[in-house]
C-alpha cells in the first residue's frame, strides 16, 4: 500500500504571509473580508431601500393584477394590504386630502368676549386651525406683550405636510407634534387662554378628557378655555375626513361632566358650535 507523504507544516506560515502580501498588492488590506466575498457564502450587500421600494410597489401591483384577472391567490393573505399599498405609492390619499383641505368651512369671526380675551392675554396656548384661518384671525388682535404656543398638529390629516407658512420667533414658540402629546405642555397655570379649536372631534373620548382636565388647570385666574365642534345632525354639516368621533352637543356635555370642568358655555357660531369655560 502506497505511503502518503508527509504534511509539509514548516511551509505553512511562509504561504500565509505571501498570500498576505500579494492580496496587500492587489489593494485588498482586509484580506479576511475579501477571501469571504469570494467565497461560497459572501456577506450580504447594503440596499438601496429607493429600489427595494419600487420591487414590493411592483409585486403587490402584480399580485393584485393576477387576483383580479386570473383568479390567482394573492401573495399576501389580506388583499385590503395590498389596496392600502396601491393607494398609498400613487398620490390619489394626497389628492383627497387636499380637496377636502380647501373645502372646509372656514370658522367665522371671533365673538366680543373672545376678542376681549385674546387681545388681553399675555400667554396663549392654540391649534392655528384649518388652513391657519384661525390663527389669521387672532393675530392683529394680540397683545404687544403676548408670548403664544402653536401647536402644528401631525395628527391633524389636513397637516400632513410640515407647515411653512407659520414662522417661530422670539414671542411665538411652535411645537409640532400631535394633539394629545402637545397636551404635554399643559403642566402649570401659565395660559390667559387656551384655544382648543375643532380638535376634540379628530381624538378618542379618552384623549379629548385628558386634554380638557390639563387646559382647566393651565389656566391662570380668569383665564379662558375655548373650542369649537361640528354637531352632525345640522345640515350645514359636511364630511370631514378626520372625525374619529363627532361629538354632539349632549355628548360634549357628558364629556365635559366627566370631565369635572367648571361650568362650561354653548353658543351657536355660524356652523359650528363653541363652547368655553373660564377659571375662577
Amino acid at each position: 500500500m502506497a505511503k502518503l507523504p508527509e504534511k509539509l507544516s514548516f511551509f505553512r506560515h511562509p504561504i500565509f504571509i505571501a498570500r498576505k502580501v500579494f492580496w496587500k498588492i492587489l489593494g485588498a488590506h482586509n484580506t479576511a473580508h475579501t477571501i469571504r466575498k469570494i467565497g461560497a457564502f459572501p456577506p450580504q450587500k447594503p440596499v438601496d431601500n429607493g429600489v427595494m421600494r419600487l420591487w414590493e410597489r411592483l409585486n403587490i401591483l402584480e399580485s393584485h393584477v393576477n387576483w383580479r384577472l386570473h383568479g390567482l391567490p394573492p401573495r399576501l393573505v389580506n388583499v385590503k394590504l395590498e389596496q392600502a399599498g396601491l393607494f398609498a405609492g400613487s398620490g390619489e390619499v394626497e389628492e383627497a386630502l387636499e380637496i377636502f383641505k380647501q373645502h372646509c368651512p372656514p370658522s367665522p369671526s371671533f365673538p366680543d368676549f373672545l376678542i376681549e380675551k385674546v387681545s388681553k392675554a399675555r400667554s396663549i396656548f392654540m391649534f392655528p386651525g384649518d388652513n391657519n384661518h384661525e390663527w389669521n384671525a387672532v393675530q392683529p388682535l394680540l397683545h404687544s406683550d403676548a408670548k403664544v404656543t402653536l401647536i402644528d398638529d401631525t395628527s391633524d390629516l389636513f397637516r400632513y405636510k410640515e407647515d411653512t407658512e407659520i414662522v417661530e420667533s422670539e414671542k411665538m414658540q411652535i411645537l409640532r407634534s400631535s394633539a394629545i402629546d402637545s397636551s404635554a405642555r399643559l403642566i402649570k397655570q401659565e395660559f390667559d387662554l387656551i384655544w382648543i379649536s375643532s380638535t376634540l372631534q379628530r381624538l378618542t373620548p379618552i384623549q379629548a378628557m385628558i386634554i380638557l382636565k390639563r387646559s382647566q388647570k393651565s389656566l391662570l385666574p380668569g383665564g379662558v378655555c375655548a373650542g369649537i365642534i361640528t354637531d352632525p345632525t345640522k345640515k350645514t354639516s359636511w364630511p370631514d375626513p378626520r372625525w374619529l368621533h363627532p361629538f354632539s352637543h349632549k355628548q360634549l356635555e357628558t364629556l365635559i361632566q366627566y370631565s369635572e370642568l367648571n361650568s362650561v358655555k354653548f353658543q351657536s357660531w355660524g356652523d359650528f358650535e363653541l363652547f368655553h369655560f373660564q377659571q375662577e
